[in-house]
């Protein structure tokens, strides 16, 4: 994985975009609960063939998991950098972006 961290809005969405087109899986990590850490929890628990189990990185704490469907994308789209506090994009089971605490990016290069 590379490090990228912040990465300024106007590359943000080609960056994003191409890694949605590449991976086959989601996983987003929220609390139980509202704030501002739970931003799409609601959204994403809602979508059909997803996996809800405790998360081991946060007391508290949910992975949503499942695969990057149609609807799981418009997700994504719909969400502006820096809304999502903790998810992944995979492909074949592997991370190929990785987003934590809303902007530390990390990027399995092409």
């Amino acid at each position: 994985m590379k490090y990228l961290g912040r990465v300024p809005d106007n590359e943000w969405k080609t960056l994003l975009q191409d890694h949605l087109d590449r991976a086959d899986t989601f996983r987003v990590h929220v609390p139980d609960g509202e704030g501002p850490l739970s931003h799409g929890r609601a959204e994403f628990t809602a979508l059909p063939q997803v996996e809800i189990r405790p998360w081991t990185g946060m007391r508290d704490a949910l992975e949503i998991e499942g695969p990057l469907t149609a609807a799981a994308r418009d997700l994504f789209t719909a969400t502006e950098n820096g809304e999502l506090w903790d998810y992944a994009l995979l492909r074949e089971g592997t991370v190929i972006l990785s987003v934590g605490d809303f902007h530390d990016l990390q990027i399995e290069p092409s």
